[in-house]
Formats: structure tokens, C-alpha cells, sequence
């Protein structure tokens, strides 16, 4: 006997600017976890499909925050992942990034780290920084 609950939940797809509203019909286990993605309506074109299926097996978001900087006309720099990372790992790379200084001057889009958490994904700047 399956202990499985299936659900309806509503949400909005941010992979264009259209914010398609999705229905989506997903069975979860007794911990909580997705088991099957069993539909998907509401969606306008097809990413609104696989955004709905990686937001409830896997949530993706680009990281944004800032590090120190030594010898900068700024204190601190902005920063972000070139790319989406899974949302699990945000706390992890945070305690990572919290001890990163960069030297001035850097350029926006400079890698400020490399492989962030072995993604395969940069933590590049987001803003110039002269030096002081």
C-alpha cells in the first residue's frame, strides 16, 4: 500500500517574461519528496513544462551577494554564478564566499572563483572596481 499524497500546486514560471500561471499535479512521498511530476498545465510553451519539473525535483537560482575588497576604490564588490545553481547549495556556498576578498582593480564579469562548489559554474563580479 502506497503512502504516496498527490498534490496540486500553482505557481508561476519565471523563464520568460510572459510568467505563465502553471498548474501542476505532483506526487510526493511521506518526507515530502517528489516523487513523480504528473502534470503540468497552464504553460504557454514548453520551458514552462521543464520549469516545473526542475523547481519541484531540483530548484535552480543564480546566486547573488558581494565580497570584500582590498585596495579598492569600493569596499565591497557585487557578485553572482555565471549560472543557476541548485538552491541546496546556497547556504554552502555563502559559508564558502563569506571569506573571499578580492584585490582592486577588477572588472565586471572577472571570475572572482572558480568551479563554485565543483558546479562547473564561476562566481564573477557584477560590477568595475578601480583601484584606490
Amino acid at each position: 500500500m502506497s503512502t504516496n499524497v498527490t498534490e496540486t500546486l500553482r505557481f508561476n514560471c519565471t523563464t520568460c517574461p510572459s510568467e505563465c500561471l502553471l498548474t501542476v499535479e505532483a506526487e510526493h512521498d511521506a518526507n515530502g519528496t517528489v516523487v513523480e511530476v504528473r502534470s503540468v498545465t497552464g504553460n504557454n510553451c514548453p520551458r514552462g513544462d521543464t520549469f516545473a519539473h526542475q523547481e519541484l525535483t531540483c530548484p535552480m537560482r543564480v546566486l547573488t551577494t558581494t565580497v570584500a575588497v582590498s585596495g579598492g576604490d569600493e569596499a565591497l564588490l557585487p557578485v553572482r554564478t555565471a549560472e543557476a545553481i541548485p538552491l541546496e547549495l546556497h547556504a554552502q556556498a555563502m559559508d564558502l564566499i563569506r571569506g573571499v576578498v578580492v584585490e582592486g582593480a577588477i572588472r565586471m564579469g572577472d571570475v572572482v572563483l572558480e568551479n563554485l562548489l565543483d558546479t562547473n559554474i564561476n562566481l564573477i563580479a557584477s560590477m568595475d572596481i578601480d583601484r584606490a
